[in-house]
């Protein structure tokens, strides 16, 4: 296993003025864009050439100062700190652990990683310390971002980060949450989510440290997060990257256990990877996980990798592909993918919901349109409740007496050609501006319903107005209006509106 260091990296007790040092990065323009632009790459968590970096930082500014300081962990002079940043309070920042003075000079013992309106510290990763412990605590990256859209973000009275890493989910959670837990089961990682903690002023986290749900016994929540180490591997060797189980445990354990420690309502948000053996059984284990829950689930598949380029990914990122033993661990990695026959291996998200029901309901869904855009957490809770419509139903039929909504986070977006002497429509596509996105090819007249779908008006009358434009019977575009209606609610574009009274669903 890889070294560990000291499972404690900051005084906790010394005085921090995080107010005023926050302050001074902002007021020296150390922002998510800033970074963004300065790495020249999208996302400041996309591979990056340091050495690149530093060369655009060397002019002697506040911002580059910080850059060099809290991105590139280099040394920086005293002296040059004082001139360029005399808020910067370097005596306490020395005393608290987030900098240590040597020779003149002075270096961060963490990243700083500026996320919205937030400062979050990590480790250094191994393109500035090479060798990664085996403690080592993750900044906020794509699993973090990925997890936080597809978190349901309601009111509620107590959270849950299990696997809370330097804390980013838990600080997300306490802005629409009176109580979080945070709980880990890296002791280091718990010190970096304090500490993160009193850098951003957030109050009403309880930190935790344990393995998955010892922490919380028997409690319950309203919301569960959960981003564990979910890597399927022969190795433990990471504690953020490997659970020490064998195969997809891990993530089986984290989903099975969820639904005890789920108030009624409550949702879990799961990031996971799991095995299988090709494309036509890709949902069946995780579906047996949930089957005996007392949860509703909604899996969503991000990723499917053969075990290679799986093996080879992980192991780039975490050893890297130029360590002279990067050949050994891939042979070692596909003889354990071999001995416990994965052939197939996934990566996504689990959206489980409690519900007391005769039977709970399960879906599963391959995300091909590309990544979330933006907070999903709405998007799910209507294609929940969609769901629930839809599996209360007797008879599809019964939908016409429903009266649907179209939701806004959507657009229609219109392909023309041209025909004559003028501009003809050659397509129309339906697709997601905010959320998981989903699309599909609609017609005129199915535009047209949906326009009509104002949460006022039957779904019944809708059909009939649109058999009126064709000219034909409604029996005849019924069926076929009630399959493109169900796929709609079931992606979200529809939103179930109250049910009418008997009265109100007499149609002319």
């Amino acid at each position: 296993m890889a070294q560990t260091r000291d499972s404690e990296p900051f005084a906790q007790d010394r005085p921090l003025d995080a107010k005023t040092f926050k302050k001074t990065l902002a007021d020296a323009g150390y922002s998510q864009e800033a970074l963004a632009e300065t790495l020249a790459i999208c996302c400041p968590h996309e591979h990056q050439d340091v050495e690149v970096v530093y060369r655009r930082v060397k002019d002697q500014t506040p911002y580059n100062v910080l850059v060099r300081l809290f991105w590139l962990g280099r040394d920086v002079p005293e002296s040059a700190v004082a001139a360029t940043l005399p808020g910067l309070n370097v005596e306490q920042l020395c005393n608290v652990g987030l900098l240590r003075r040597r020779d003149g000079a002075v270096s961060s013992n963490a990243k700083l990683a500026p996320y919205h309106h937030l400062i979050m510290a990590s480790d250094f990763g191994p393109e500035i310390h090479h060798d990664l412990p085996a403690d080592h605590v993750l900044g906020v990256g794509a699993a973090s971002m990925t997890l936080a859209s597809v978190t349901v973000r309601r009111k509620v009275k107590t959270a849950l980060d299990l696997g809370a890493g330097a804390g980013i989910q838990s600080f997300l959670a306490a802005s629409h949450a009176e109580r979080v837990v945070g709980t880990d089961t890296n002791p280091r990682a718990v010190s970096f989510a304090r500490f993160n903690a009193r850098l951003n002023d957030i109050q009403g986290i309880e930190w935790r440290q344990g393995s998955l749900y010892e922490p919380v016994a028997d409690e319950k929540f309203d919301l569960i997060v959960a981003n564990p180490p979910f890597v399927i591997s022969p190795e433990s060797r990471f504690v953020f990257r490997d659970g020490g189980m064998p195969g997809d445990t891990i993530s089986e354990q984290v989903i099975r256990g969820a639904g005890q420690h789920l108030s009624e309502g409550a949702y879990a948000c799961i990031l996971f990877n799991w095995s299988h053996k090709d494309q036509a059984d890709w949902q069946d284990r995780p579906r047996s996980w949930v089957s005996d829950s007392g949860c509703d689930g909604w899996l969503i598949s991000f990723r499917c990798a053969e075990p290679l380029a799986y093996a080879a990914d992980w192991l780039g990122t975490t050893v890297g592909r130029n360590d002279p033993e990067y050949g050994r661990f891939l042979d070692e990695w596909m003889a354990y993918y071999q001995q416990m026959d994965i052939r197939r291996i996934s990566a996504g998200a689990m959206i489980l919901r409690r519900r007391k029901a005769r039977a709970n309901w399960f879906r599963g869904h391959v995300l091909d349109k590309g990544r979330c855009l933006g907070s999903a957490g709405e998007q799910i809770e209507r294609i929940f409740a969609a769901e629930d419509l839809l599996e209360s139903l007797d008879d599809e039929r019964q939908l016409l007496d429903h009266r649907l909504l179209f939701d806004s986070h959507h657009l229609l977006k219109h392909e023309l050609k041209v025909e004559g002497h003028g501009w003809a429509v050659q397509n129309e596509q339906l697709v997601t501006s905010q959320g998981i996105p989903f699309a599909g090819h609609v017609d005129a007249y199915v535009a047209n319903l949906l326009a009509g779908c104002d949460g006022r008006t039957t779904l019944g009358r809708l059909v009939e107005k649109m058999a009126g434009q064709l000219k034909t019977e409604p029996e005849k575009i019924t069926p076929g209006c009630l399959a493109v209606i169900q796929k709609l609610l079931r992606s979200g574009f529809l939103n179930p509106a109250k049910t009418l009274n008997a009265t109100d669903t007499q149609r002319p």
